[in-house]
């Protein structure tokens, strides 16, 4: 009940389905903060599916009554941490080359 992963598919073209990014929450268990991670398939980057699984992270933490959002992310992944910035997230050096993001839901 404290981890939650959102997949986004598309149809394959041969009756399945192939998996085009991958988001993942996971809670502590006081609900004080949870770490997120998102991966999107490299041809589908810049595409605007990354936000749109940040933001749907986002909602869920918001809904489950979580008081902030964190996640790890190399310093050199300017597109990861635009992102975060431009949803409201602070970015601050956890170490060398880490930089933390971080939300505030309530």
């Amino acid at each position: 009940d404290r981890e939650m992963a959102l997949i986004a598919e598309q149809p394959d073209g041969e009756g399945g389905v192939e998996t085009l990014g991958v988001a993942r929450v996971s809670a502590d268990p006081g609900n004080l903060e949870a770490e997120f991670a998102i991966l999107v398939r490299s041809d589908f980057k810049r595409r605007g599916l990354g936000g749109l699984l940040l933001g749907k992270l986002t909602r869920y933490c918001r809904d489950r009554g979580t008081a902030r959002m964190t996640s790890s992310v190399l310093s050199g992944n300017a597109r990861m941490l635009g992102l975060g910035a431009a949803l409201g997230f602070t970015t601050r050096l956890a170490e060398r080359g880490i930089m933390e993001m971080s939300l505030a839901l309530k």
